[in-house]
């Protein structure tokens, strides 16, 4: 069947932050005052609703700070948005050379390509500064379509708004449940490893099933 639209995700797909130094959202509890275990859980209640566009990143720190007891300090609560803008930014703008050339060549042989992420508003800021924007007909972002991987419903959105079916669109993410979802959606779907098997500490063994290389995404929707 011949593959007419390639859907990606976004982070640790196109792009990594592999060689980038974050201070992780999970890890702000000394900065705010709390403890940190109590941040930790109240953290992850909050994150899909922030995931979700139901809530900023900015205003889920403050409750978090003032549910625990701690300083609720706008000053602060503005630095760590702007670290998180310009930290993601930086991500977006650093594409290794063979990501680049391969969604040019997906490009230029004629796929409609787009974005499905999950990801916080700070997170996609800086995507119309990327090298790889230009390529990307669409952008499905979960805040902002109040949809999230693996949901088959925002697979769905991204399908119809590059007006190509789901049995003639391939998706591509480093993350199982997102995989699964796309199938579920009727989408073709493959795991991306070339940069989950590059973390310290990875479970992925080499004879995982998915694509090592973003070469193989190519050769497979190309194919006839």
């Amino acid at each position: 069947m011949r593959t007419q639209a390639v859907l990606f995700d976004l982070f640790e797909t196109l792009v990594t932050e592999l060689n980038m130094s974050l201070r992780r959202a999970s890890s702000l509890a000394t900065l705010l005052a709390v403890d940190e275990s109590a941040y930790k859980r109240e953290w992850k209640s909050r994150r899909p609703e922030i995931v979700l566009g139901r809530c900023t990143f900015r205003d889920a720190l403050a409750q978090i700070a003032a549910k625990l007891g701690g300083v609720v300090d706008e000053p602060l609560l503005e630095r760590l948005r702007s670290e998180r803008l310009a930290h993601k930014a930086a991500v977006l703008q650093t594409v290794e050379p063979d990501m680049l050339a391969a969604v040019r060549e997906l490009y230029r042989g004629g796929l409609t390509l787009g974005v499905v992420t999950n990801a916080f508003a700070e997170d996609v800021a800086g995507w119309e500064r990327s090298p790889l924007r230009p390529f990307f007909e669409v952008t499905v972002v979960s805040c902002a379509v109040r949809l999230a991987k693996p949901d088959p419903q925002i697979y769905l959105e991204a399908c119809r708004a590059l007006g190509a079916l789901p049995q003639h669109t391939l998706f591509v993410g480093d993350g199982i449940a997102e995989v699964v979802g796309a199938r579920a959606a009727g989408l073709t779907a493959s795991r991306a490893l070339w940069f989950a098997s590059r973390w310290p500490q990875t479970t992925i063994k080499r004879d995982d099933p998915g694509l090592w290389r973003m070469s193989q995404v190519v050769d497979a929707a190309l194919a006839a």
